[in-house]
């Protein structure tokens, strides 16, 4: 098939993009790094640096051993058995991933009460709580494709139901085991915002370290030094996580059928169990949070909600806390344009043999980047002469992009190559050109993933922190920094107004991620509408 002649300059948008707004601002950060080379020298060196390391790597292989505890009962239960609610636990357990930070946060804290200390236990729950879809979800993919009949001949020959686990099953789960491993090591090593809210001096982060060097101390050398060893961390644990997934199998197998519920009473109970455990565990923290947003001191109110309007609920006597959510929607509505475009060209480079594609590799970059080194790197390069853009309002939704261009690209590339050739190739014969054959074959499908990763970046901007507590203006907080600046004020009516503000982020998101899903599903039935 010939392809249109636009399609193979795809790749300037988002090379152009990604050079202004990512290499720029990291190459800034190296020549800060460069220009103090003595100052960042010593703060590499520093054993304060390194002692906030180790207590951020203690905390996230904490973080990582209750996901898995937790995950991987869930994973059997929600992926390999038929029973009724099973695709609603498997909802329910993606939820809190797709919260933002802050709220879950502050619904853990609201869920044990203002008589739990903040401090390790709490940070380790809440990392947990977020990463339980990241565990389901990867290893309950590659246990779902287990039909148990090895398990059944070594249970044949004798060996225990533990045993037949730990011999036949965990083998071949090793590897999603050690991916999802990684992942949720990654989340929890470079957490932020339940850091902040729950966190004491003992759970400091790396990322954390870095805002406070920048806002606080202005310790540019020394954030930088903090960004580079976080980076290597990660990178280090990314690539572990990418060696064991070697080991999985890449071959399609056929859909492997849900096994039926057990007979037995104790089996059969421990799956529905831990179905209601793992959605009693995602539900309570949310409910919590809205009881939270309508109970004061004197018993059940809506003072907090009728307080989002108010000017004194705020932290500054600018504007009220709803003012916050404006903005967000503002930055959101950007970012989702942004993020698609960019994006979607980047994905479209793969339909064009030669480096183009390359360009849909160098997209994902981002997710290798912490949300606080890109943030300092855009204020070094983008926040003081000669390209002082802070007046603008562009630098948060820039960076919430930056963040959702590789989910973008991940949402997309995969619809393109599962579009039929064999469609633009048909148009093509009945007198088509080159673009209408390409719109013919691509379009229906290009439209539905664009816009539902348009809605997953616009859900991605509005729970992100880490970037924007770096580059949002005081007079113009986004959601989640409102929401931490609130509970940094002391009274009731802080923490009331930021439950009413957390749950109506909640009820956005939700709304945004039904509407991924609603696509998504539209685009299944619409295939399975041709094929038929």
């Amino acid at each position: 098939m010939t392809l249109p002649a636009w399609l193979r300059w795809s790749w300037v948008l988002p090379a152009a993009f990604l050079a202004v707004f990512l290499a720029y601002p990291l190459a800034t950060l190296v020549r800060t790094i460069a220009s103090s080379a003595g100052g960042f020298a010593a703060d590499l060196v520093d054993t304060s640096l390194w002692q906030v390391a180790g207590l951020a790597v203690l905390q996230a292989l904490a973080s990582t051993l209750l996901a898995l505890l937790i995950g991987l009962p869930l994973a059997n239960v929600a992926t390999r058995y038929r029973y009724r609610g099973r695709a609603l636990v498997q909802a329910l357990v993606t939820v809190p991933f797709v919260l933002p930070t802050v709220v879950v946060a502050l619904a853990v804290r609201s869920l044990l009460g203002p008589g739990m200390p903040q401090g390790l236990a709490l940070v380790v729950i809440a990392h947990a709580y977020v990463n339980l879809a990241v565990v389901t979800r990867i290893v309950g993919s590659q246990w779902a494709q287990q039909t148990g009949e090895l398990e059944l001949v070594a249970r044949t020959l004798g060996a225990s139901r533990w045993r037949a686990f730990v011999d036949v099953t965990l083998p071949g789960l090793r590897p999603s085991i050690i991916t999802s491993a990684a992942v949720v090591f990654v989340f929890s090593f470079s957490s932020l915002g339940i850091v902040l809210l729950l966190g004491d001096a003992t759970t400091r982060t790396l990322e954390s370290q870095v805002l406070r060097q920048v806002s606080v101390l202005l310790d540019f050398p020394g954030a930088a030094a903090s960004a580079i060893v976080q980076l290597v961390v990660v990178s280090l644990v990314l690539l572990l996580g990418a060696v064991a997934s070697r080991g999985q199998s890449s071959r399609r197998r056929r859909p492997v059928p849900l096994h039926p519920l057990p007979t037995l009473p104790g089996p059969r109970l421990a799956v529905l169990g831990t179905a209601a455990f793992g959605s009693a565990i995602v539900l309570l923290p949310i409910i919590a949070l809205v009881l939270a947003s309508l109970r004061g001191p004197a018993g059940w109110t809506l003072d907090w909600w009728a307080s989002l309007g108010s000017v004194d609920a705020g932290t500054t006597r600018l504007a009220p806390p709803s003012a916050a959510l404006a903005t967000s929607l503002g930055y959101a509505a950007v970012t989702a344009l942004v993020a698609a475009l960019v994006g979607g060209a980047a994905a479209l480079a793969i339909l064009v043999p030669g480096r183009a594609r390359v360009i849909a590799v160098i997209g994902m970059v981002p997710l290798g980047v912490s949300a606080a080194t890109l943030g300092l790197g855009t204020l070094l390069a983008f926040g003081r002469p000669p390209f002082d853009l802070r007046g603008t309002g562009l630098l948060v939704p820039v960076a919430h992009a930056l963040v959702a261009v590789p989910l973008v690209i991940a949402v997309v590339t995969p619809a393109l190559r599962g579009t039929d050739p064999r469609l633009a190739a048909l148009a093509a014969t009945l007198g088509a050109r080159a673009s209408r054959a390409f719109w013919t074959a691509h379009g229906p499908v290009l439209r539905v993933a664009m816009v539902a990763s348009a809605a997953l970046a616009g859900a991605v901007s509005l729970g992100e922190f880490g970037a924007a507590a770096f580059l949002a203006r005081t007079d113009s907080p986004t959601v989640p920094v409102q929401i931490v600046r609130l509970l940094g004020r002391p009274g009731d009516q802080s923490v009331g107004v930021a439950a009413a503000l957390a749950v109506v982020l909640v009820v956005v998101t939700l709304l945004l991620v039904l509407l991924i899903d609603r696509w998504g599903s539209t685009r299944t039935s619409r295939r399975s509408a041709v094929a038929a």
